[in-house]
């Protein structure tokens, strides 16, 4: 798919967290917020897992999973021997909570598919056109995996391998989807700026979202120069050979080195012409700000000061900036830091515009918690004066404040799914709907003289196939009518400070550019003009005090801040204008429901676990002598009871075979907010171990334990366990063995805003305390507490190294208190040095990115995976 609200984002590395920190020493949380009423909808090829609040939205992605199957069935010559896992959620914010896969989800994934129990996961974005994408990519998917599979089983060979990720991206593309303007986008910025990778390079870019769209635009290039047959021929000679490269030598007889050579030429071909009658944006439009990653400007005039807002990433956070809009080379100022406390945990960095009231009152959104908050920071004093959280909404975008300051209009998704429009009155505290429906409503303008609110819809008749057109809302009689009507998406729109003008982004001529309409003629006379002639894209263009325009643009695989000044002129002389005709009389278009006859059945979710993993091994040693054992792993489809098996023996003679099994089994249990895990376990053996005065020895404990995990939010938690243990413990050297009943308490805090990139933590702080107490309630052999502080400060300066600064502490006391450690500090400019440990993220993961060109920036939190996402 390329999902959700973000019509241009870009996902510039694709950086994700480790697996739930739940459980783990450091690492910030993945909090289930919300408790979920699962049901499951059964139809011909899918058993499809929906929450009750999303019931309509379910049977309308059941009809679009079962179209997409009859559309890949066909295509890839194969079915599917099974019935598809699909799980649905009806906005980004829930998919965030999902257990299926540990790692936690960017805001740029907008799905994947999850290849070890062909689980399929994809959230809603308000817009059932991308939701048919996302769901037909996850499918092109599991059709591959499937027929490739098929295919090596069918030749006796092995399932270890399968085809390149610019393939497997690249086909879930161009069988999902049609060559869009956001493709064109990207590749244009590719070729004329000089930063295409070739196929025989392209692991270089693995995972990054020009490696997706440069993957579709070298399947489109074989489908037209060499057939559309050969690209399902690329499946099916994969057994053929060793590497890819091989493959499609067999199959368009073409090496990697060779297809470079003719997709290269023709790409220069298909560009280079494009300079004749565009630019580039940094070639016409003097540039305000062109480092790191900048969007949605907005000029505001501040006791005198001409300035300019902005949501940016210069440091590796997500935070709103200002810049001197006089100065000639203006430094940013950073006004509100995001994404390292609870309050701020994440912007949404393309979907949602920033608004200021003529009082100075910055409104903006950021998730904190389970929803969506929508703040109030006042200019004039710098603070935060409100947050407002709505019952119901959980996705909330673009606030736009009325004239006199008392309401705010903007769009939100509810727990449904649902993409309406909505406005808060400051005054009587009261929140009214203004659309529900199905459509997707966004980008709400209000005018400067209160009446109408201007906002883009896919509520016309091109609205199925994605088109976005502007309407109008009248605030008087409720009526809406059509300001823009085409095949093309006009976006964004922004009023000019006396009302006479609107300006906003249309692709339609093939690339996203500024277009000015004039709002003070008559409705039939009105046409818009083009104000930008860029070959690549321009983003949210707004105005300022002085005949100019502000707006990002997408240049060199960058977004950039932009001006151009004497707007009025630039119209005046406007060549290319366009008019409308309001053909309304076509019939709007509808999203339907999975049909009753295709239903098999629909239920309350009881629970369906699968096997996740069964290994076994057996070992000899020179000194331990023949071990074996297995464990097993196995989980419900939804990922939030998960059960672990271990049975091993140790055994060196018959008469110590049954003395010698370790047994473990435990559950853990993540579909609430609070997290628990509990066990048995029996071991006996020898033991090697240096935390213990007496190093070697042998011993049998079993027992019990308890752990609780508790969120406060995604950055901090506290934690406790209890375990208790009969121990029997032979030091040899003794005459009498050790025996302990052990009793083991302890509680901890943790907190985690760190900062990753992609070999460990790089800014933000870490702190960790743990009291415990053990102690022998039968026979008083050990008695003692322990104390651990660990507190971690990580600073990343303007440069490219990094270091920080930490401290740990660690204390034991009373009998059988084993290695007493003191405190240390270190100093480290390196990760290794103040690195912690943490699980990794469950492999086998395909994955979507949401947005048209979905982001995350490049340092953004996380820890490197082997998930596998689609994404710019």
């Amino acid at each position: 798919m390329i999902g959700r609200h973000l019509k241009y984002s870009l996902l510039l590395i694709v950086l994700v967290h480790t697996a739930s920190a739940q459980f783990y020493y450091f690492g910030r949380n993945k909090v289930q917020y919300t408790r979920f009423e699962w049901k499951v909808l059964r139809t011909e090829h899918f058993d499809i897992y929906y929450y009750t609040e999303m019931k309509e939205l379910a049977e309308r992605g059941a009809y679009l999973a079962e179209e997409s199957y009859k559309i890949h069935e066909q295509r890839f010559n194969h079915n599917i021997g099974h019935r598809i896992p699909l799980v649905f959620y009806s906005s980004h914010l829930h998919f965030e909570q999902t257990n299926i896969t540990s790692g936690f989800i960017p805001e740029g994934v907008g799905g994947f598919f999850e290849f070890v129990k062909g689980r399929v996961v994809i959230p809603y974005d308000g817009s059932i056109h991308r939701f048919e994408h996302v769901i037909r990519h996850e499918l092109v998917h599991v059709f591959m995996h499937s027929k490739v599979n098929r295919n090596l089983l069918d030749h006796r060979i092995s399932l270890d391998r399968e085809p390149p990720l610019w393939f497997t991206e690249g086909l879930a593309e161009f069988w999902s989807s049609t060559w869009d303007t956001q493709a064109e986008m990207v590749m244009r910025d590719a070729v004329l700026s000089n930063y295409v990778v070739p196929v025989t390079d392209i692991d270089r870019i693995y995972g990054s979202y020009l490696m997706y769209k440069e993957g579709q635009s070298i399947l489109e290039f074989i489908a037209q120069r060499f057939g559309p047959e050969k690209i399902l021929l690329l499946m099916e000679n994969f057994w053929k050979a060793n590497s890819f490269n091989e493959v499609m030598k067999l199959t368009i007889g073409k090496t990697y080195k060779e297809f470079d050579e003719e997709w290269m030429y023709a790409l220069k071909k298909r560009y280079y012409p494009v300079l004749a009658e565009n630019d580039l944006p940094s070639g016409v439009a003097k540039s305000i700000i062109d480092v790191g990653f900048n969007s949605k400007p907005l000029f505001f005039k501040r006791e005198g000061k001409r300035e300019l807002y902005f949501i940016g990433n210069h440091t590796g956070y997500s935070s709103i900036y200002r810049v001197d809009l006089d100065k000639e080379k203006p430094e940013p100022e950073m006004v509100v830091q995001g994404e390292n406390t609870s309050e701020f945990e994440a912007f949404h960095l393309l979907q949602n515009k920033l608004d200021i009231s003529r009082d100075g009152l910055m409104a903006f959104v950021t998730k904190s918690g389970e929803t969506d908050v929508l703040h109030l920071y006042d200019l004039k004093s710098d603070r935060l004066r409100e947050s407002l959280r709505f019952l119901d909404l959980v996705v909330l975008g673009s606030p736009s404040w009325s004239p006199d300051g008392k309401r705010i209009t903007f769009s939100s998704v509810d727990k449904a799914g649902r993409s309406d429009l909505y406005i808060f009155d400051m005054t009587t505290r009261s929140l009214a709907r203004l659309t529900n429906d199905f459509y997707e409503d966004r980008d709400p303008a209000w005018s400067p003289d209160g009446a109408t609110i201007v906002f883009s819809s896919d509520r016309n008749p091109y609205g199925k196939q994605g088109s976005l057109n502007l309407f109008t809302y009248d605030l008087t009689s409720a009526e809406i009518e059509y300001l823009t009507l085409g095949r093309a998406n006009f976006t964004a729109p922004a009023w000019s400070p006396d009302g006479k003008l609107l300006t906003f982004t249309s692709d339609i001529d093939g690339a996203r550019n500024v277009w000015v309409m004039e709002m003070d003629r008559l409705k039939l006379g009105r046409t818009m003009k083009k104000l930008t002639h860029f070959s690549t894209a321009a983003f949210d263009p707004g105005w300022t005090d002085n005949d100019e325009m502000v707006f990002a643009a997408f240049e060199n695989f960058s977004f950039q801040i932009k001006r151009i000044k004497e707007v009025s002129s630039l119209l005046n002389s406007a060549k290319i204008t366009h008019g409308f005709r309001y053909d309304v009389t076509k019939e709007p278009w509808d999203a339907p429901k999975v049909e009753a006859s295709s239903v098999v059945g629909e239920f309350h979710y009881t629970g369906d676990y699968r096997l996740d993993l069964a290994q076994s091994q057996i070992s000899t040693d020179p000194v331990f002598g023949t071990t074996g054992g297995a464990a097993i792993a196995m989980s419900d489809v939804l990922g939030n009871d998960q059960y672990y098996f271990l049975l091993y023996n140790t055994a060196q003679a018959r008469s110590e075979f049954l003395s010698s099994f370790n047994l473990a089994m435990s559950h853990i249990s993540l579909g609430r907010r609070t997290n628990y895990n509990y066990g048995i376990f029996h071991f006996a053996g020898d033991r090697y171990d240096l935390t213990d005065p007496n190093l070697f020895y042998y011993e049998r404990s079993f027992g019990g334990y308890f752990v609780l995990s508790y969120p406060l939010s995604q950055l901090r938690r506290i934690e406790a366990g209890l375990t208790i243990s009969n121990s029997d413990k032979d030091i040899y050297v003794e005459t009498v063995p050790r025996k302990a009943v052990l009793v083991s308490s302890s509680f901890s805090f943790t907190s985690d805003n760190s900062l990753w990139g992609p070999t460990g933590p790089m800014d933000g702080s870490r702190a960790r305390l743990t009291l415990a107490y053990t102690s022998d309630i039968r026979y008083s052999n050990v008695n003692y507490y322990t104390i651990l502080a660990d507190y971690r400060n990580l600073r990343k300066p303007a440069g490219s190294s990094w270091g920080g600064a930490g401290i740990f502490g660690a204390g034991r006391d009373g009998k059988s208190a084993g290695k007493k450690s003191g405190s240390q500090a270190t100093n480290s400019g390196s990760p290794s040095s103040i690195s912690s440990a943490s699980d990794s993220l469950s492999a086998g993961l395909h994955s979507i990115p949401s947005g048209e060109l979905s982001t995350q920036i490049s340092g953004g939190h996380g820890t490197q995976s082997t998930t596998r996402r689609k994404g710019v």
